[in-house]
């Protein structure tokens, strides 16, 4: 019986064996339709820039992020021209400058101990010249080295922010 293929009619579909792979890329596509046309039809929906976990994220990037407006507001006067900036976020070119090289963060590491962003070859090259003192005015930091400094992911998304 099973020296010539098994012997019997039976096939692989009647048997319920799947003989090519499922479409993944369809199943998800699909469900992504279904979750969006749920999403939208949700009244209590809030969207995804007015959650407060986004607002933090983009606050900390330095974006702007738009005030809320009172209600009063709303459809009053059109002052939707208007851009609030934050008085504690202004774009301003020298908190992205190493205090060493004075250039852009190439780079950018964090000092542990003080909190003060370095360029990393800035920072090589100021130890190399044996350099202690952080070169930020009134940091009482005075034994800086490598050892103290970590790399600084945050600088790096908010350099790339503000030159783009």
């Amino acid at each position: 019986q099973y020296e010539n293929g098994g012997g019997g009619d039976n096939n692989e579909e009647e048997l319920g064996i799947r003989t090519s792979a499922p479409n993944y890329e369809a199943s998800i596509h699909e469900a992504l339709v279904r979750a969006r046309e749920r999403g939208e039809a949700d009244e209590s929906r809030v969207p995804v820039e007015k959650h407060n976990f986004v607002i933090a994220v983009r606050q900390k990037l330095g974006e702007k992020v738009p005030k809320k407006r009172s209600r009063a507001s709303r459809g009053a006067d059109d002052d939707d021209d208007l851009e609030v900036v934050n008085e504690n976020n202004i774009d301003d070119v020298h908190k992205f400058k190493c205090p060493i090289t004075g250039m852009l963060f190439e780079d950018p590491v964090r000092n542990k101990v003080c909190g003060h962003t370095y360029s990393r070859a800035g920072l090589m090259q100021m130890v190399k010249n044996r350099k202690k003192t952080c070169p930020v005015p009134g940091c009482a930091n005075n034994r800086v080295s490598l050892e103290q400094v970590e790399g600084d992911d945050e600088m790096v998304l908010k350099v790339r922010r503000f030159k783009t």
